[in-house]
C-alpha cells in the first residue's frame, strides 16, 4: 500500500497547482467605465476618464484608437503605452468637443484598448492581440417630447407573482404631465390572456422614472409576449418583449466585492446559474447605479462569457469609484442571454473601506481590510492539502529508510 504514496503525492499536488492556478484566472485586460453617458449640448467641450487594467501583471503594450460615429470628436491623451508587470492599473483620458449639431436620438463612439502580441527574437508574434471597448453615448434631445422605454420582468415563477419595471427616460426638450403603460400578454399562439396597468408619474426634461406593475401567474409554463404601449399626454411608444413562465434559465447568485476602497477600482464578481439544459452564449452582466437625482452615474459591463448547462459561473466586472461619494445608491443588475434578461433592483451602500450590496439574495460585504471569500478558503485548503501529503511522504520515505537499515 505504501508503494502507491509517491505515485498519489505527485497526483494530488499536480491537482492542487491546478487549483491554484485556475483561482487566478482573470481576463486579461481590462477597462473601465465600461460605458460613458452624457447629454448632448452644441459646442461643449469636456474630458472623460478611464483606466486599463493589467489583470496578468504581466509587461505588455498597449494602443488606443477610436472608432463609431463620433469619433471626429474625440482626441485620446495617448496613443500607446507600455505596462510593467508591477503596475496594476494606469489612467487615461480623452477630451470631447461636441462642436456640429446633432440629429435627435442616440449617437455612440468607442474608445478601444488593444494590447498587442509580443515579438520573439526571431520576429515571430507570441499570443493573440485582446481588445477591451469604453464606449461613448451622447443623446441629443428631440424638439418637443420624446421617451427611451425599456422592458424588464421580475419573478416569473409558475404560480407565483411577476413584476414587470418599465425604465422611461424624457429624451424631449418639454416636460410631460402623466406617463403610464398598458401591458397586454399573449401566448405564443397570439391569444391575449391579460392586461394590466402600471402606475403613472410626470417626467421632466431629462429625467428617469420607473413604471411598475403586478401580474398573478395563473397561465401554463411556456413562452410569453408582452406588447407595452407607454402613453405619454396624449402621445405613445410601443415596444415588445418575449419572456417564460417557468423555471428561470439563469439566476443571479451573488456579487462578491473583495478589498473594497473607495476611489479606486472595485472588481466585482458576479455569480451566476445556468439553469437550463443547454449551454448559454455570451452570457454578460451589466450593473447601473443611480444618483440622487435618479440619473445613472455608473455604468458597469463585464465581458461575455459561455456558460455550460447546469453550471455557474463568475462574471467579473470593474468599477471605477474616483469621485463617487459616501451613501446609499439604488442600483440594477442586468444579466443578458439569448436576447433575454434576468435581473435584479439593488441598494449599494457604500463607505471608505466596504460595499454592501443587497437585493441579490443575500447581502455580502467587501471589507477594505480583506474579508474570507472563497477563494481564500480554497486557497487554505489546498495549502492544508499540500502540507498533509508532504508528511506524507517524508514519513514514507523514513519508513523504506528505516526498513532497508
Amino acid at each position: 500500500m505504501l508503494e502507491n504514496k509517491p505515485i498519489r503525492f505527485r497526483v494530488i499536488f499536480f491537482i492542487s497547482l491546478m487549483i491554484l492556478l485556475s483561482l487566478n484566472q482573470v481576463f486579461a485586460l481590462g477597462i473601465t467605465p465600461g460605458r460613458t453617458s452624457v447629454d448632448f449640448v452644441e459646442d461643449k467641450k469636456f474630458n472623460v476618464p478611464f483606466s486599463v487594467l493589467n489583470n496578468d501583471h504581466k509587461n505588455m503594450q498597449v494602443v488606443f484608437f477610436v472608432q463609431g460615429e463620433l469619433n471626429d470628436s474625440i482626441k485620446l491623451s495617448d496613443n500607446s503605452e507600455e505596462f510593467l508587470a508591477s503596475e496594476e492599473s494606469k489612467s487615461f483620458f480623452y477630451d470631447v468637443k461636441l462642436s456640429k449639431k446633432l440629429e435627435p436620438g442616440l449617437h455612440t463612439a468607442e474608445i478601444v484598448a488593444l494590447e498587442l502580441p509580443q515579438v520573439s527574437s526571431d520576429g515571430t508574434y507570441v499570443g493573440a492581440t485582446v481588445a477591451v471597448v469604453s464606449q461613448l453615448y451622447v443623446y441629443a434631445p428631440y424638439p418637443g417630447k420624446y421617451v427611451d422605454v425599456e422592458f424588464n420582468v421580475f419573478d416569473t415563477e409558475q404560480n407565483g407573482t411577476a413584476t414587470f419595471v418599465i425604465p422611461v427616460i424624457n429624451r424631449g426638450k418639454l416636460g410631460i404631465g402623466e406617463v403610464r403603460a398598458v401591458i397586454d400578454i399573449y401566448t405564443s399562439l397570439n391569444e391575449r390572456v391579460d392586461t394590466i396597468e402600471t402606475d403613472y408619474a410626470p417626467l421632466s426634461p431629462g429625467a428617469r422614472t420607473e413604471l411598475t406593475a403586478k401580474w398573478p401567474i395563473n397561465t401554463p409554463p411556456g413562452n410569453y409576449l408582452a406588447k407595452v404601449s407607454v402613453l405619454y399626454d396624449g402621445q405613445a411608444r410601443d415596444i415588445e418583449r418575449q419572456f417564460s413562465v417557468g423555471v428561470s434559465l439563469l439566476s443571479i447568485e451573488s456579487i462578491l466585492v473583495n478589498d473594497f476602497v473607495l476611489g479606486e477600482i472595485a472588481k466585482l464578481q458576479i455569480l451566476v446559474e445556468n439553469r437550463w439544459n443547454e449551454d448559454l452564449r455570451n452570457v454578460f452582466a451589466n450593473l447601473l447605479v443611480y444618483n440622487q437625482d435618479d440619473e445613472v452615474m455608473a455604468d458597469v459591463k463585464s465581458a461575455g462569457e459561455n456558460i455550460p448547462s447546469l453550471s455557474r459561473r463568475e462574471l467579473i466586472a470593474y468599477w471605477d469609484t474616483v469621485g463617487v461619494e459616501e451613501g446609499e445608491y439604488d442600483g440594477k443588475l442586468v444579466v443578458s442571454y439569448n436576447d433575454k434578461t434576468s435581473d435584479k433592483n439593488l441598494l449599494l451602500k457604500i463607505n471608505a473601506d466596504s460595499l454592501d450590496i443587497s437585493g441579490v439574495g443575500y447581502a455580502i460585504r467587501g471589507q477594505g481590510n480583506g474579508g474570507i471569500t472563497l477563494t481564500s478558503i480554497l486557497l487554505v485548503l489546498v495549502i492544508i492539502l499540500l502540507i498533509v501529503n508532504l508528511a506524507w511522504f517524508v514519513f514514507f520515505r523514513r519508513f523504506v529508510g528505516k526498513n532497508k537499515k
